[in-house]
């Protein structure tokens, strides 16, 4: 019976070990976007696991693209968040230090202030340096160097769209969530990725781990807002048509599952940070939902705040368990 549903179901402990050990990795632009959203020392744990993998990791040729094209509006955002922050506490300090009323603040608290600021200011610089001199494109360009997919031709593409066009009418994933923010034919990127990804599995004959932070329904089963797991009909085409096993993670739980089948030794404090990302980029995407056309706004106003209570199901308590471990590979891997 498993056989028969099992894309509506949790891939096996053997199964995601033998994926693991077996097959390639590949991510979406939405996860190596994310990358750039991160604290340095985040960041490059992320890359450095990409990069421990780099014989096995696969790009389409339409992530690399979509990649390629955002990166630098995405730095560019997160200069804009800290030049806002700095404006607040800017604001802020003015106002104490010109008060003649409470509150007071002390010298200590002050310089702490001025501390805070000076930081920001860094770490602002920092990351406005990467839009003209990038380590981080640079290893994302090596890492995949060799491993990229080839571009479609323009005949290739316009039969993509077609293909696109009609699933999207019927709702068939991945891609169709993206018509009311992106229109077409931007929206019909995640279709063509997809379709490039499912034609490097056949030609390499070989499983696939795909890890993406785009965390739209046209991605992951939800019930209630609450993400269940990839969708069935992605696991069940891609297994129809490569006759190969796919997972997909968002990052959190591909660095949870990297401790675990890979022996990675990452900080929780790092998978929280990418679990916090992550569950402030759902309430925006939520947000979205809910009033068309304030996504950006939305995503401005939740840089933060607390993970998601509704975690994937392939977070369960199985993936924190030790019994799931190969010991002599972890051990060949250590």
């Amino acid at each position: 019976m498993r056989k028969a549903l099992c894309h509506w179901f949790r891939i096996t402990a053997d199964e995601e070990r033998e994926l693991w050990s077996g097959g390639i990795f590949s991510f979406d632009a939405s996860v190596l976007l994310n990358i750039y959203a991160y604290s340095t020392e985040t960041r490059n744990e992320l890359v450095r696991l990409i990069e421990n993998n780099c014989k096995r990791v696969r790009l389409p040729h339409q992530f690399a693209l979509e990649y390629a094209r955002n990166r630098s509006r995405v730095i560019i955002k997160q200069v804009h968040n800290y030049l806002k922050a700095e404006r607040v506490l800017g604001d802020f300090q003015r106002n104490i230090e010109s008060k003649r009323d409470h509150p007071y603040l002390g010298e200590r608290a002050l310089d702490a202030l001025k501390e805070i600021q000076a930081d920001l200011s860094e770490k602002r610089k920092e990351i406005e340096g990467l839009i003209g001199s990038d380590p981080y494109a640079d290893k994302v360009l090596a890492i995949f160097n060799g491993r990229l997919g080839p571009a479609p031709s323009q005949e290739e593409l316009a039969r993509l769209h077609e293909q696109a066009e009609k699933r999207y009418k019927e709702k068939l994933p991945p891609g169709y969530s993206d018509l009311s923010e992106k229109g077409v034919p931007d929206a019909y990127g995640d279709f063509v990725g997809w379709s490039q990804l499912i034609n490097i599995a056949i030609s390499e004959n070989t499983g696939v781990v795909l890890v993406i932070d785009d965390q739209k329904e046209d991605w992951w089963l939800m019930e209630r807002d609450r993400t269940i797991g990839p969708r069935p009909e992605l696991i069940e085409e891609f297994s129809s048509r490569t006759k190969q096993k796919l997972w997909i993670y968002t990052s959190g739980n591909f660095l949870r599952a990297a401790k675990i089948y890979a022996a990675a030794e990452i900080e929780d404090k790092i998978i929280e940070e990418v679990t916090q990302r992550l569950a402030s980029q759902k309430e925006s995407e939520r947000a979205a939902d809910l009033k068309p056309g304030l996504a950006e706004a939305s995503l401005e106003k939740s840089s933060g705040g607390p993970p998601d209570d509704n975690e994937p199901i392939e977070n369960d308590p199985s993936l924190k368990k030790p019994a799931f471990v190969d010991t002599e590979k972890a051990e060949a891997n250590t």
